[in-house]
């Protein structure tokens, strides 16, 4: 009765992916421009404070400093949560999964279901009083890693991947590495505003900052979120419902005063995305909205600028200890000019799929941007290799559609 079905599918398939590849190649050319984040008639906000020392964890030594701790967040989503940890519980680096467990009463056990457990690695639950998103950057208890993943339940990635993921996060511990970035400009009024994945890599071809819906940080990072930050900054997070992730970034700027490291992968599926969506904060019509919001509530924390420092694609790694270098000039430390010009930077290179302030040296597999591979840990960006991942929206949902993930 529905023989035509598949068929249907098929054909829709192979249209979006010739449009896709289509729009790609005829705006290519089109994309060599890299588009400036500050108006003319604006002047760049300049953060000027040091880089702060960050507060240590306030638990046990590191057990081992090899593997990392998947911090899984999810929220009334059964299904996801069952599907993630039993997909990351085959992962060998990972050394335990804990779940902010943030739900009315108490997690199930593991007689009432099997699925929200494993035989193969830990799987703790810490239960926290409030649905506040602060509580996915606790300080949880008994951290035997450095290292931890924060991921959300809607997000696959290979386990090879977060390995790639990790090496380059251990080049530059005291940084954030991710897979989603962002950017942030200043609109005609002077004001930050959010840019969404288009927006910062094929539009603008530079970024700022990463989501940790999937990035690897220090754990010292969550002593310094729940009880150093300024509180101002955690009550407006509880108050919109949204922009933990936004200052998490700024925490981490001002304390390594150079832009985190993006390692760009078409195999990390995101469910929040694409005609696989599920129903998130993101999926929002204000959401964009709220994020800038949020970051000129978070710039005044900060003294009038944010502390976050642009990169674009193009430019060469700066070495995760230079920054003396990078703290120098323009919006925060290093940031892009109005002239599409960036301070503070040094390095060279050439790299294909990690981009950052700290994944410097060494050369690792895959196929980076628009391939099937994951990144290639390079010293520095390059004009060729910056091409292909501002192409990367395309040539990664062109790659899904192939692949069947949507």
């Amino acid at each position: 009765m529905c023989a035509w079905l598949p068929a249907l599918k098929l054909r829709k398939g192979v249209v979006a992916g010739a449009s896709l590849l289509f729009f790609g190649l005829v705006a290519t050319p089109y994309f060599l421009f890299e588009w400036a984040p500050v108006p003319p008639h604006c002047k760049a906000p300049e953060y000027k404070r040091a880089p702060k020392e960050l507060p240590r964890y306030h638990g046990p030594s590191v057990e081992f400093p090899d593997r990392f701790t998947l911090v899984l967040n999810s929220y009334k989503r059964p299904t996801l949560l069952q599907r993630s940890l039993a997909h990351y519980a085959q992962c060998k680096s990972v050394d335990a999964l804990r779940v902010i467990w943030c739900e009315e009463g108490l997690p199930p056990t593991r007689a009432q279901a099997p699925g929200y457990y494993s035989d193969a690695k830990e799987v703790r639950y810490d239960i926290v009083s409030n649905a506040s998103l602060n509580n996915r950057f606790w300080p949880l208890e008994g951290l035997r890693t450095e290292a931890v993943l924060s991921l959300d339940d809607d997000i696959i990635a290979p386990c090879e991947v977060l390995d790639e993921l990790f090496a380059a996060w251990r080049q530059d511990p005291r940084n954030m590495a991710g897979f989603y970035p962002r950017l942030q400009v200043l609109d005609d009024d002077c004001r930050y505003s959010y840019l969404q994945g288009f927006g910062t890599l094929t539009w603008h071809g530079a970024y700022s900052l990463v989501l940790t819906k999937a990035a690897m940080l220090h754990r010292d990072y969550l002593e310094a979120y729940s009880n150093h930050m300024p509180s101002a900054i955690r009550a407006h997070v509880d108050a919109v419902h949204n922009c933990e992730d936004l200052a998490m970034s700024t925490l981490v700027g001002a304390t390594v005063g150079r832009p985190p490291v993006f390692v760009h992968s078409s195999r990390v599926l995101d469910l929040g995305k694409g005609l696989t969506k599920v129903k998130g904060i993101s999926s929002g019509k204000k959401h964009g909205d709220i994020r800038s919001d949020c970051l000129n509530t978070f710039a005044r924390e900060y003294g009038g600028a944010l502390p976050l420092v642009t990169r674009r694609l193009s430019d060469p790694h700066p070495h995760p200890h230079a920054h003396g270098q990078t703290h120098a000039h323009g919006q925060g430390q290093g940031h892009v000019q109005p002239d599409g010009s960036t301070s503070g930077r040094e390095g060279g290179g050439a790299g294909a799929g990690v981009e950052g302030g700290g994944a410097s040296g060494g050369a690792g597999a895959g196929s980076g941007a628009g391939g099937s591979g994951g990144g290639a840990l390079g010293s520095g960006g390059g004009r060729w290799s910056a091409l292909w991942l501002r192409l990367s929206p395309f040539t990664d949902a062109l790659y899904s559609i192939l692949t069947g993930h949507i």
